[in-house]
């Protein structure tokens, strides 16, 4: 990188031709996450949504385990009928 323009340089680095920088040395802006403008890439609905289709999963998976379900068929069992007793069956 020419001398003449401003740039990420490596800690410690003293290259040939290397002048350091006019005016004091800037870190880079501090955040909680290192998006963009300092904010999380992570946004709470989109954990939360992930959280719910995990256990809505776990769930279906129950019926399909006990009762010789179809995953799809489990999928919405689970919200019809929650997790699964022994007696029940499917549909």
């Amino acid at each position: 990188m020419p001398n003449d323009q401003e740039g990420w340089r490596p800690r410690g680095y003293d290259g040939p031709g290397w002048e350091p920088p006019k005016g004091p040395p800037q870190e880079p802006p501090r955040g909680n996450g290192g998006g963009s403008g300092g904010r999380s890439r992570w946004s709470v609905p989109g954990v939360v949504g992930v959280i719910v289709v995990v256990i809505w999963s776990i769930l279906a998976y129950q019926w399909t385990e006990q009762n010789d379900c179809e995953l799809p068929e489990s999928f919405g069992l689970v919200l019809s009928h929650g997790t699964p007793d022994p007696w029940e069956g499917c549909g």
